[in-house]
């Protein structure tokens, strides 16, 4: 996954990620990829997806940060369809909270659809 500037070239993001929940936690431990050529950590598709949905639903973060993640969270979705494990991505979901395994599919499913997502 790439975020890139206007004439589509790869432009520099940094994310750093502290875990304060048992889902940011196997993250880190579990999901995450390494570069060979530059070391650098990136979480996988899955990961990322749970990392944008986790506080898109908490009731903790501002309405203004829960629209970036929104965008966020389309773009991840859109952009990567074919590639989601959706197995993998309920077990994570599983660990925000109790439903959220199939509360993320479902945001899949609507982010395909160009629903809007549950305020």
């Amino acid at each position: 996954m790439q975020d890139c500037d206007s004439e589509g070239k790869p432009k520099p993001v940094i994310d750093v990620m502290v875990p304060w929940s048992p889902f940011q936690e196997l993250i880190l431990k579990e999901h995450v990829l390494i570069d060979a050529e530059t070391p650098s950590h990136y979480p996988t598709l899955e990961a990322a997806i749970v990392s944008k949905y986790a506080p898109l639903v908490s009731p903790h973060r501002s309405w203004d940060k829960k629209q970036q993640d929104a965008v966020d969270l389309r773009r991840i979705i859109k952009g990567n369809e074919k590639s989601i494990d959706r197995e993998r991505l309920r077990a994570l979901g599983d660990l925000v909270w109790e439903r959220g395994g199939a509360d993320v599919l479902h945001f899949i499913e609507l982010a395909l659809q160009d629903q809007p997502f549950p305020a």
